[in-house]
């Protein structure tokens, strides 16, 4: 994790000095075309449109650097940051029946359900969780298309964070809790291909 860390501090520097080109693809919140098929549709929109800053992978993946992605995994998950007020005028026209408060994050549990015609067997269509982290205040946001796409190195930022606290959480407790270890190796892989790629642009850039 230092060793990562030094890396990413390196990639942090450059964004804030510009010597490297970033533009928004907002497209890219999308792993697919399919967008009206998409679970909890209505509740991301609904986030959009009050302002929500996107963050996370997602956010990370609406990134390109001298004009290609600098994360191309798939998200399955949103993470959007909003303010107290905008949480209660969601939780209100969602029926999300949990009370908001700063420091907190509601998730929202959601699936497209489709049924066989034949056998009349119903199953899942993917599982899209919607994660709103309630703040005092909206991070730095980049905005187009009345999208608002959290900056670079916040979401960078916040990836670090994560996956420092679920390694601290393996190595602390010896955890065997598979979904820790799941989550960390998954945003481990992720900081490691945002390395290559933003270096591999970087020196293609240089030549």
């Amino acid at each position: 994790m230092t060793e990562l860390k030094n890396h990413l501090r390196d990639i942090n520097l450059e964004i804030l000095t510009q010597s490297i080109s970033t533009e928004i693809d907002i497209s890219k919140r999308y792993n697919n075309k399919y967008r009206l098929f998409y679970p909890s549709r209505k509740l991301i929109k609904l986030v959009t449109e009050k302002g929500g800053v996107l963050t996370g992978s997602r956010a990370l993946r609406c990134h390109k650097i001298n004009g290609k992605s600098i994360l191309e995994r798939r998200c399955n998950d949103w993470d959007f940051i909003i303010t107290l007020d905008m949480a209660y005028d969601i939780c209100s026209e969602m029926n999300i029946n949990q009370i908001p408060e700063i420091g907190n994050t509601i998730s929202v549990n959601n699936q497209r359900t489709w049924r066989h015609p034949t056998y009349s067997d119903s199953y899942r269509v993917g599982i899209v969780d919607v994660h709103l982290i309630i703040r005092d205040e909206l991070p730095v946001f980049i905005e187009k298309d009345k999208v608002r796409i959290s900056e670079f190195g916040y979401a960078l930022s916040k990836k670090v964070e994560l996956t420092t606290s679920l390694y601290q959480e393996i190595t602390r407790n010896y955890s065997k809790d598979s979904k820790i270890i799941s989550e960390y190796s998954k945003h481990f892989i992720d900081l490691k291909q945002i390395i290559i790629k933003f270096n591999s642009i970087k020196n293609a850039q240089n030549r």
